[in-house]
Protein backbone atom coordinates (compact mmCIF):
# COMPACT_ATOMS: atom_id res chain seq x y z
CA UNK A 1 0.00 0.00 0.00
CA UNK A 2 1.21 3.55 -0.75
CA UNK A 3 1.91 6.27 1.93
CA UNK A 4 -1.53 7.00 3.48
CA UNK A 5 -2.82 10.68 4.07
CA UNK A 6 -2.50 11.06 7.85
CA UNK A 7 -5.71 12.63 9.29
CA UNK A 8 -4.89 14.29 12.39
CA UNK A 9 -7.62 14.52 15.02
CA UNK A 10 -10.22 11.85 15.69
CA UNK A 11 -13.58 14.54 15.82
CA UNK A 12 -15.91 14.83 13.73
CA UNK A 13 -14.42 16.71 11.18
CA UNK A 14 -11.39 13.92 11.15
CA UNK A 15 -13.97 11.46 10.40
CA UNK A 16 -15.95 12.87 8.10
CA UNK A 17 -12.83 13.45 6.04
CA UNK A 18 -11.06 9.93 6.55
CA UNK A 19 -14.75 8.68 5.56
CA UNK A 20 -14.71 10.44 2.33
CA UNK A 21 -10.94 9.58 1.16
CA UNK A 22 -11.88 5.84 2.10
CA UNK A 23 -14.71 5.58 0.06
CA UNK A 24 -12.64 7.14 -2.95
CA UNK A 25 -9.86 4.51 -2.07
CA UNK A 26 -7.50 6.42 -0.59
CA UNK A 27 -5.25 5.11 2.46
CA UNK A 28 -6.02 7.00 5.50
CA UNK A 29 -3.96 7.02 8.61
CA UNK A 30 -5.55 8.85 11.34
CA UNK A 31 -3.45 9.65 14.68
CA UNK A 32 -5.69 11.17 17.58
CA UNK A 33 -5.59 11.92 21.27
CA UNK A 34 -8.39 10.28 21.84
CA UNK A 35 -11.31 8.52 20.45
CA UNK A 36 -14.25 10.38 18.59
CA UNK A 37 -16.29 9.63 21.59
CA UNK A 38 -14.40 12.42 23.94
CA UNK A 39 -13.70 14.15 21.14
CA UNK A 40 -14.55 17.94 21.94
CA UNK A 41 -16.80 18.37 18.83
CA UNK A 42 -19.07 14.85 19.76
CA UNK A 43 -19.89 16.46 23.04
CA UNK A 44 -21.35 19.93 21.43
CA UNK A 45 -24.90 20.46 21.84
CA UNK A 46 -26.34 22.00 18.32
CA UNK A 47 -27.32 20.30 15.27
CA UNK A 48 -27.20 20.97 11.28
CA UNK A 49 -28.88 23.75 9.53
CA UNK A 50 -30.39 22.99 6.09
CA UNK A 51 -33.03 25.31 3.88
CA UNK A 52 -35.70 22.06 4.13
CA UNK A 53 -38.70 24.62 4.76
CA UNK A 54 -40.78 24.68 2.18
CA UNK A 55 -40.55 28.96 2.80
CA UNK A 56 -37.06 28.25 3.00
CA UNK A 57 -33.88 28.07 0.04
CA UNK A 58 -30.12 27.84 0.31
CA UNK A 59 -30.27 31.68 -1.25
CA UNK A 60 -31.93 32.64 1.78
CA UNK A 61 -30.15 30.39 4.40
CA UNK A 62 -26.72 32.00 2.82
CA UNK A 63 -27.95 35.30 3.18
CA UNK A 64 -28.56 34.83 7.08
CA UNK A 65 -25.09 33.66 7.13
CA UNK A 66 -23.26 36.01 5.24
CA UNK A 67 -25.12 38.81 7.21
CA UNK A 68 -23.52 37.13 10.49
CA UNK A 69 -20.08 35.75 9.11
CA UNK A 70 -19.36 38.81 6.41
CA UNK A 71 -18.61 38.97 2.66
CA UNK A 72 -15.20 36.99 3.01
CA UNK A 73 -17.05 33.85 3.94
CA UNK A 74 -19.67 33.94 1.48
CA UNK A 75 -17.89 31.32 -0.86
CA UNK A 76 -17.67 28.56 1.43
CA UNK A 77 -21.10 29.25 3.02
CA UNK A 78 -22.66 28.99 -0.45
CA UNK A 79 -21.21 25.71 -1.25
CA UNK A 80 -22.07 24.75 2.46
CA UNK A 81 -25.46 26.08 2.24
CA UNK A 82 -26.18 24.02 -1.16
CA UNK A 83 -25.06 20.87 -0.14
CA UNK A 84 -26.66 20.94 3.40
CA UNK A 85 -30.18 19.48 2.21
CA UNK A 86 -28.25 16.25 1.03
CA UNK A 87 -26.19 16.14 3.89
CA UNK A 88 -29.24 15.80 6.09
CA UNK A 89 -30.91 13.44 4.14
CA UNK A 90 -28.17 10.94 4.03
CA UNK A 91 -27.60 11.43 7.82
CA UNK A 92 -31.90 10.63 8.00
CA UNK A 93 -30.36 7.37 6.05
CA UNK A 94 -27.89 6.56 8.33
CA UNK A 95 -30.16 6.51 11.11
CA UNK A 96 -29.29 9.15 12.79
CA UNK A 97 -32.51 9.91 14.76
CA UNK A 98 -33.78 13.17 14.17
CA UNK A 99 -36.75 14.68 15.92
CA UNK A 100 -39.88 14.38 13.87
CA UNK A 101 -43.11 16.26 13.26
CA UNK A 102 -46.21 13.78 14.02
CA UNK A 103 -46.76 13.46 9.84
CA UNK A 104 -43.03 12.21 10.25
CA UNK A 105 -41.74 14.88 8.66
CA UNK A 106 -38.30 16.32 9.76
CA UNK A 107 -39.09 19.03 12.95
CA UNK A 108 -37.09 22.21 12.08
CA UNK A 109 -36.16 24.56 15.33
CA UNK A 110 -35.51 28.27 14.65
CA UNK A 111 -31.49 29.37 15.80
CA UNK A 112 -30.21 32.24 16.89
CA UNK A 113 -29.21 34.37 13.51
CA UNK A 114 -31.45 32.21 11.25
CA UNK A 115 -34.52 34.07 9.95
CA UNK A 116 -36.18 30.25 9.19
CA UNK A 117 -36.74 27.57 11.70
CA UNK A 118 -33.97 24.94 9.60
CA UNK A 119 -32.07 23.41 12.49
CA UNK A 120 -32.37 19.80 12.49
CA UNK A 121 -31.65 17.97 16.12
CA UNK A 122 -31.24 14.85 17.61
CA UNK A 123 -32.41 15.82 21.12
CA UNK A 124 -28.94 17.24 22.65
CA UNK A 125 -26.54 15.10 21.30
CA UNK A 126 -27.55 15.46 17.28
CA UNK A 127 -23.30 15.71 17.16
CA UNK A 128 -22.91 12.37 19.14
CA UNK A 129 -25.56 10.55 17.29
CA UNK A 130 -23.50 11.47 13.94
CA UNK A 131 -20.35 10.63 15.44
CA UNK A 132 -21.29 7.21 15.79
CA UNK A 133 -23.08 6.53 12.51
CA UNK A 134 -19.51 7.74 11.04
CA UNK A 135 -17.61 5.54 13.90
CA UNK A 136 -19.55 2.31 12.37
CA UNK A 137 -18.60 3.22 8.85
CA UNK A 138 -15.00 3.73 9.70
CA UNK A 139 -14.54 0.14 10.98
CA UNK A 140 -15.82 -1.28 7.82
CA UNK A 141 -12.96 0.11 6.31
CA UNK A 142 -10.31 -0.73 9.55
CA UNK A 143 -11.45 -4.07 9.06
CA UNK A 144 -10.41 -3.76 5.27
CA UNK A 145 -7.23 -2.58 6.11
CA UNK A 146 -7.34 0.23 4.30
CA UNK A 147 -7.76 2.50 7.52
CA UNK A 148 -5.05 2.59 9.55
CA UNK A 149 -6.19 3.81 13.39
CA UNK A 150 -3.60 4.94 16.17
CA UNK A 151 -5.56 6.71 18.96
CA UNK A 152 -3.93 8.22 22.37
CA UNK A 153 -1.16 10.06 20.51
CA UNK A 154 -0.49 13.91 20.40
CA UNK A 155 1.21 15.71 17.24
CA UNK A 156 4.34 17.48 18.32
CA UNK A 157 5.98 18.07 14.99
CA UNK A 158 5.26 18.50 11.41
CA UNK A 159 6.86 17.02 8.89
CA UNK A 160 7.97 18.29 5.36
CA UNK A 161 10.27 17.42 1.97
CA UNK A 162 12.75 19.43 0.91
CA UNK A 163 10.28 20.87 -1.49
CA UNK A 164 8.27 22.11 1.28
CA UNK A 165 5.84 19.19 0.84
CA UNK A 166 3.70 18.01 4.03
CA UNK A 167 4.60 14.75 4.61
CA UNK A 168 3.66 13.70 8.06
CA UNK A 169 4.16 14.11 11.84
CA UNK A 170 5.53 12.62 14.88
CA UNK A 171 3.63 12.39 17.41
CA UNK A 172 3.97 11.30 21.55
CA UNK A 173 1.86 8.28 22.85
CA UNK A 174 0.05 9.43 26.33
CA UNK A 175 0.76 5.82 27.45
CA UNK A 176 4.06 5.18 26.74
CA UNK A 177 6.11 8.02 26.32
CA UNK A 178 6.84 6.94 22.99
CA UNK A 179 7.67 9.14 20.04
CA UNK A 180 6.74 7.87 16.48
CA UNK A 181 7.30 9.63 13.43
CA UNK A 182 4.35 8.73 10.74
CA UNK A 183 4.83 9.16 6.83
CA UNK A 184 2.15 10.27 4.85
CA UNK A 185 1.28 11.60 1.37
CA UNK A 186 -0.93 14.37 2.40
CA UNK A 187 -1.69 15.74 5.39
CA UNK A 188 -5.30 16.89 6.55
CA UNK A 189 -5.58 18.71 10.13
CA UNK A 190 -8.65 18.49 11.77
CA UNK A 191 -7.58 19.13 15.29
CA UNK A 192 -9.96 22.11 16.43
CA UNK A 193 -9.98 25.13 17.15
CA UNK A 194 -8.04 27.29 19.77
CA UNK A 195 -10.75 29.16 22.00
CA UNK A 196 -9.00 27.21 24.94
CA UNK A 197 -6.76 29.90 24.94
CA UNK A 198 -8.95 32.40 25.86
CA UNK A 199 -10.41 31.10 28.36
CA UNK A 200 -8.78 32.71 31.64
CA UNK A 201 -9.75 31.16 34.55
CA UNK A 202 -11.03 27.25 33.35
CA UNK A 203 -9.26 24.18 34.14
CA UNK A 204 -10.15 23.31 30.27
CA UNK A 205 -6.94 21.23 29.39
CA UNK A 206 -7.30 21.40 25.78
CA UNK A 207 -8.25 23.98 23.37
CA UNK A 208 -4.51 25.98 23.10
CA UNK A 209 -3.59 25.61 19.36
CA UNK A 210 -0.81 24.00 19.69
CA UNK A 211 -1.21 22.05 16.46
CA UNK A 212 -1.93 25.63 14.42
CA UNK A 213 0.90 26.31 15.63
CA UNK A 214 3.41 24.27 14.68
CA UNK A 215 1.86 24.67 10.96
CA UNK A 216 2.86 28.30 11.73
CA UNK A 217 6.29 27.06 12.47
CA UNK A 218 6.73 25.98 8.53
CA UNK A 219 4.61 29.51 7.78
CA UNK A 220 1.20 28.37 7.20
CA UNK A 221 -0.85 31.40 7.12
CA UNK A 222 -3.74 32.17 9.51
CA UNK A 223 -6.38 34.25 9.24
CA UNK A 224 -7.89 36.23 12.58
CA UNK A 225 -7.02 34.16 15.07
CA UNK A 226 -7.98 36.82 17.85
CA UNK A 227 -11.71 36.05 16.81
CA UNK A 228 -13.85 33.78 19.01
CA UNK A 229 -17.38 33.51 19.91
CA UNK A 230 -19.49 33.35 23.24
CA UNK A 231 -21.63 30.76 24.39
CA UNK A 232 -24.20 32.64 26.53
CA UNK A 233 -25.49 29.96 28.73
CA UNK A 234 -22.17 28.38 30.48
CA UNK A 235 -21.93 27.38 34.09
CA UNK A 236 -19.93 26.42 36.03
CA UNK A 237 -19.45 22.96 38.26
CA UNK A 238 -16.13 21.25 39.49
CA UNK A 239 -13.81 24.35 37.88
CA UNK A 240 -14.93 23.83 34.62
CA UNK A 241 -17.51 25.87 32.38
CA UNK A 242 -20.13 23.52 31.06
CA UNK A 243 -22.67 24.57 28.61
CA UNK A 244 -26.15 24.21 28.04
CA UNK A 245 -27.99 24.11 24.60
CA UNK A 246 -28.46 27.43 22.38
CA UNK A 247 -31.39 25.80 21.49
CA UNK A 248 -33.07 26.70 25.01
CA UNK A 249 -33.50 30.21 23.51
CA UNK A 250 -35.91 29.23 21.12
CA UNK A 251 -38.10 27.29 23.27
CA UNK A 252 -38.75 29.82 25.00
CA UNK A 253 -36.38 30.27 28.15
CA UNK A 254 -36.19 33.65 29.71
CA UNK A 255 -32.42 34.92 30.66
CA UNK A 256 -32.15 37.98 33.72
CA UNK A 257 -29.66 39.20 34.93
CA UNK A 258 -27.24 36.28 34.69
CA UNK A 259 -29.92 33.32 35.73
CA UNK A 260 -31.70 31.36 32.75
CA UNK A 261 -34.71 30.43 34.03
CA UNK A 262 -36.80 27.33 32.42
CA UNK A 263 -39.37 26.93 35.57
CA UNK A 264 -42.40 28.34 32.86
CA UNK A 265 -41.92 25.75 30.19
CA UNK A 266 -43.34 22.39 29.54
CA UNK A 267 -41.29 19.93 30.75
CA UNK A 268 -41.78 17.51 27.69
CA UNK A 269 -40.45 19.49 25.18
CA UNK A 270 -37.44 20.54 27.29
CA UNK A 271 -36.41 16.63 28.03
CA UNK A 272 -37.12 16.04 24.70
CA UNK A 273 -34.14 18.87 23.22
CA UNK A 274 -31.99 19.00 26.30
CA UNK A 275 -32.44 16.19 28.81
CA UNK A 276 -29.35 15.04 28.91
CA UNK A 277 -27.88 18.12 29.51
CA UNK A 278 -29.96 19.53 32.03
CA UNK A 279 -29.83 16.20 33.59
CA UNK A 280 -25.94 16.74 33.99
CA UNK A 281 -26.30 20.16 35.21
CA UNK A 282 -28.60 18.46 38.26
CA UNK A 283 -25.85 15.69 38.73
CA UNK A 284 -23.24 18.66 38.71
CA UNK A 285 -24.74 20.72 41.04
CA UNK A 286 -27.59 19.51 43.38
CA UNK A 287 -29.78 22.08 41.44
CA UNK A 288 -32.93 21.36 39.77
CA UNK A 289 -33.32 23.18 36.79
CA UNK A 290 -36.63 22.38 35.52
CA UNK A 291 -37.66 24.22 38.57
CA UNK A 292 -34.52 26.82 39.78
CA UNK A 293 -33.03 29.42 37.93
CA UNK A 294 -30.47 28.86 36.44
CA UNK A 295 -26.63 30.64 37.08
CA UNK A 296 -24.89 31.17 33.97
CA UNK A 297 -22.41 33.24 32.18
CA UNK A 298 -21.01 33.98 28.85
CA UNK A 299 -17.53 32.11 27.97
CA UNK A 300 -15.44 31.59 24.76
CA UNK A 301 -16.92 28.99 22.74
CA UNK A 302 -15.50 28.77 19.58
CA UNK A 303 -12.00 30.21 17.28
CA UNK A 304 -13.88 32.07 14.51
CA UNK A 305 -10.21 32.39 12.69
CA UNK A 306 -7.74 29.84 12.03
CA UNK A 307 -5.64 28.60 9.37
CA UNK A 308 -6.68 29.96 5.74
CA UNK A 309 -8.07 27.53 3.23
CA UNK A 310 -8.88 27.75 -0.25
CA UNK A 311 -12.24 26.09 -1.42
CA UNK A 312 -10.38 22.81 -1.55
CA UNK A 313 -9.58 23.19 1.84
CA UNK A 314 -5.55 23.59 1.24
CA UNK A 315 -3.86 25.73 3.40
CA UNK A 316 -0.72 27.52 2.41
CA UNK A 317 1.68 24.99 2.95
CA UNK A 318 1.76 22.18 -0.10
CA UNK A 319 0.34 18.93 1.08
CA UNK A 320 -1.27 20.45 4.11
CA UNK A 321 -5.24 20.59 4.33
CA UNK A 322 -7.36 21.67 7.30
CA UNK A 323 -11.11 21.08 8.37
CA UNK A 324 -13.23 21.92 11.27
CA UNK A 325 -12.63 23.96 13.82
CA UNK A 326 -8.83 24.61 12.95
CA UNK A 327 -9.98 26.59 10.03
CA UNK A 328 -11.07 30.49 9.00
CA UNK A 329 -13.04 29.35 6.52
CA UNK A 330 -16.82 29.25 7.33
CA UNK A 331 -17.16 31.34 10.58
CA UNK A 332 -15.92 34.77 10.11
CA UNK A 333 -16.79 37.59 12.05
CA UNK A 334 -19.91 35.98 13.74
CA UNK A 335 -21.23 32.28 13.07
CA UNK A 336 -24.84 30.36 13.80
CA UNK A 337 -24.83 27.70 16.24
CA UNK A 338 -25.29 24.83 13.71
CA UNK A 339 -22.60 26.41 11.25
CA UNK A 340 -20.08 24.55 12.92
CA UNK A 341 -21.31 20.92 12.83
CA UNK A 342 -22.70 21.37 9.32
CA UNK A 343 -19.15 23.21 8.00
CA UNK A 344 -17.37 19.78 9.44
CA UNK A 345 -19.33 17.27 7.67
CA UNK A 346 -19.65 19.01 4.21
CA UNK A 347 -15.50 20.33 4.34
CA UNK A 348 -15.22 16.54 4.39
CA UNK A 349 -15.78 15.94 0.08
CA UNK A 350 -14.24 19.08 -1.45
CA UNK A 351 -11.23 18.32 0.68
CA UNK A 352 -11.60 14.82 0.34
CA UNK A 353 -11.34 15.05 -3.94
CA UNK A 354 -8.56 17.92 -3.35
CA UNK A 355 -6.55 15.36 -1.64
CA UNK A 356 -7.06 12.46 -3.85
CA UNK A 357 -5.90 14.81 -6.84
CA UNK A 358 -2.96 16.05 -4.90
CA UNK A 359 -1.58 12.71 -4.78
CA UNK A 360 -1.98 11.89 -7.77
CA UNK A 361 -0.77 15.06 -9.49
CA UNK A 362 2.20 13.94 -6.88
CA UNK A 363 3.45 10.52 -7.67
CA UNK A 364 5.22 7.87 -5.52
CA UNK A 365 7.41 10.39 -3.44
CA UNK A 366 10.42 9.94 -2.46
CA UNK A 367 11.30 8.01 0.91
CA UNK A 368 11.65 10.45 4.43
CA UNK A 369 14.57 7.83 5.58
CA UNK A 370 16.34 8.69 7.90
CA UNK A 371 14.55 12.30 8.36
CA UNK A 372 12.13 9.83 9.96
CA UNK A 373 14.41 8.44 12.78
CA UNK A 374 15.90 11.71 13.37
CA UNK A 375 12.69 13.31 13.92
CA UNK A 376 11.71 10.82 16.28
CA UNK A 377 15.24 11.05 18.26
CA UNK A 378 14.30 14.52 18.61
CA UNK A 379 11.15 14.20 20.11
CA UNK A 380 12.30 11.71 22.74
CA UNK A 381 15.16 13.71 23.44
CA UNK A 382 12.79 16.72 24.11
CA UNK A 383 10.70 14.45 26.46
CA UNK A 384 13.77 13.11 28.59
CA UNK A 385 15.02 16.35 28.86
CA UNK A 386 11.25 17.46 30.49
CA UNK A 387 11.79 14.21 32.69
CA UNK A 388 14.66 15.05 34.25
CA UNK A 389 14.06 18.97 35.19
CA UNK A 390 13.86 19.55 38.32
CA UNK A 391 10.73 21.80 40.45
CA UNK A 392 13.14 25.24 40.54
CA UNK A 393 10.99 26.77 37.73
CA UNK A 394 7.33 27.09 37.36
CA UNK A 395 4.98 24.66 36.38
CA UNK A 396 3.91 24.01 33.02
CA UNK A 397 0.34 24.12 33.88
CA UNK A 398 0.72 27.55 35.74
CA UNK A 399 2.39 28.52 32.55
CA UNK A 400 -0.44 27.62 30.65
CA UNK A 401 -3.14 29.55 32.27
CA UNK A 402 -0.67 32.72 32.26
CA UNK A 403 -1.32 32.06 28.60
CA UNK A 404 -4.77 31.88 28.63
CA UNK A 405 -5.20 34.85 31.05
CA UNK A 406 -2.78 36.83 28.57
CA UNK A 407 -4.90 36.60 25.47
CA UNK A 408 -8.20 36.75 27.62
CA UNK A 409 -7.18 40.03 28.55
CA UNK A 410 -5.82 41.30 25.14
CA UNK A 411 -2.05 41.89 26.20
CA UNK A 412 0.49 40.51 28.40
CA UNK A 413 4.55 39.82 28.40
CA UNK A 414 5.18 36.89 26.11
CA UNK A 415 8.32 36.91 26.06
CA UNK A 416 8.57 36.36 29.29
CA UNK A 417 6.58 33.33 29.51
CA UNK A 418 8.89 31.64 27.18
CA UNK A 419 11.36 32.21 28.92
CA UNK A 420 9.66 30.92 31.94
CA UNK A 421 8.86 28.15 29.84
CA UNK A 422 12.64 27.07 29.07
CA UNK A 423 12.72 26.68 33.07
CA UNK A 424 9.73 25.15 33.76
CA UNK A 425 8.84 21.72 34.92
CA UNK A 426 6.37 19.02 34.93
CA UNK A 427 5.11 19.15 38.75
CA UNK A 428 4.36 15.39 38.82
CA UNK A 429 6.96 13.49 36.50
CA UNK A 430 6.43 10.15 38.58
CA UNK A 431 4.61 8.76 35.75
CA UNK A 432 6.30 8.71 31.66
CA UNK A 433 2.32 9.00 30.66
CA UNK A 434 1.71 12.19 31.91
CA UNK A 435 -0.46 14.43 30.26
CA UNK A 436 1.77 17.35 31.75
CA UNK A 437 4.48 16.16 29.61
CA UNK A 438 2.90 16.43 26.63
CA UNK A 439 1.09 20.11 27.76
CA UNK A 440 4.94 21.03 28.17
CA UNK A 441 5.51 19.94 24.49
CA UNK A 442 2.68 21.65 23.10
CA UNK A 443 3.15 25.07 24.86
CA UNK A 444 5.72 26.13 22.56
CA UNK A 445 3.86 26.07 19.42
CA UNK A 446 0.76 27.18 21.43
CA UNK A 447 3.01 30.35 21.95
CA UNK A 448 3.70 31.13 18.60
CA UNK A 449 -0.09 31.18 17.74
CA UNK A 450 -0.47 33.59 20.64
CA UNK A 451 1.87 36.06 19.74
CA UNK A 452 0.47 35.92 16.68
CA UNK A 453 -3.19 36.30 18.04
CA UNK A 454 -1.64 39.35 20.31
CA UNK A 455 0.54 40.89 17.57
CA UNK A 456 -1.89 40.97 13.99
CA UNK A 457 -5.04 41.70 14.39
CA UNK A 458 -7.07 40.32 11.18
CA UNK A 459 -5.31 38.26 8.25
CA UNK A 460 -1.75 36.64 9.70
Amino acid sequence: MSEPVLVVGEGIAGQAVALALLDRGVPVLLVARSPAEHAESTHRHEGLEAALGADDSPARHLDDLVALAGEPARPFLEAMTEAAPELVSALAQLDVPFERTRKGELALSRLPGASRPRAVHAGCQTARHVSRRLSQRLLRHEVDGLLERELGWSVVELLLDDEGHARGAVALCFASGESRAFAATGVCLASGGHAGSFMADTLAPAGLGAVTGLALRHGARVVAPERVSFHPFCYRAGGFLRRLPRRLESLGAELDAGLLDLSKLDRAPLRLAAGPALDAYARATGADPYAEPVAVESAPDRSLGGLWVDLDHATSVPGLYAVGGVTAAYFGEATSPGTPLTAALHAARPAAGAIERYRLERGEPKSLGSRLAAAEKRSDEAARAWLSRDDQGACVEEIAREVRQTLAAGSGDLDALEERLKKAHLGDASLRANSALHLALELAPALLLARRILASPGDA
